[in-house]
């Protein structure tokens, strides 16, 4: 399901030629939406194999026609947040993707851009910012909020009234406690979970010890 598109949309664009562009791929399908190929900037780079879906040419080149939007399939922050600025510069339609067998609550705030995936649950009263990623297996509880462009890998968990801010990434099966809340850009390791609240530019992991570093990388 999309959210926010133009009547006149009758297919889509997947930026990014990667793996996690062949799940998106295969979630458009599933929802009877029809793909016409994909863009990517890296050098070298084809559509994926097994999909009789051909390679448009480079993001930076692409124009839509009249009757495309574009899904991002990447999975980086800092990347989504360069494709999805330079993409919506241009006049491109990024609507929201919701995933068959996602759970999404009526009143969730989902802005423009945002993939939910399969198996997912976003509750009431969440909000999901511009560009946010939230992989297969997520729970987010009720009054949570995902920054612009953050992701969540597999399984993560938001419990009620806690948030992330912009352009963070969760690893797979992290937890953020109730009314916990990270800054920007931001890190959680792995199997890790938040129980303090903390500001930007912070790794969190569990490796024996619940630690929080600086993140260098911000």
């Amino acid at each position: 399901m999309f959210i926010s598109i133009d009547s006149s949309i009758t297919s889509v664009v997947i930026a990014g030629a990667g793996g996690f562009s062949l799940e998106i791929f295969d979630y458009l399908l599933s929802a009877g939406v029809t793909v016409d190929g994909f863009i990517d900037d890296a050098p070298g780079i084809s559509a994926p194999k097994n999909t009789n879906a051909r390679f448009i040419g480079s993001i930076y080149d692409f124009f839509p026609k009249d009757y495309q939007a574009v899904i991002v399939a990447i999975g980086s922050p800092k990347e989504r947040e360069i494709v999805l600025s330079s993409l919506w510069e241009k006049g491109c339609q990024i609507p929201a993707f919701i995933a068959p067998g996602a759970i999404v609550s009526q009143v969730a705030s989902i802005e423009r851009g945002v993939i939910i995936c399969p198996l997912s649950i976003v509750n009431r009263n969440t909000k999901l910012s511009d560009g946010a990623l939230v992989n297969v297996h997520c729970s987010i509880g009720h009054g949570a909020g995902v920054g612009k462009f953050s992701v969540l890998s597999p399984y993560v968990v938001l419990n009620g009234d806690s948030s992330v801010g912009d352009s963070c990434f969760l690893g797979t099966r992290s937890t953020i406690f109730p009314k916990v809340r990270l800054g920007n850009k931001c890190i959680v390791d792995s199997h890790s979970y938040a129980k303090a609240s903390v500001g930007d530019g912070k790794i969190i992991t569990n490796r024996g010890n619940y630690i929080v570093l600086n993140n260098r990388l911000g």
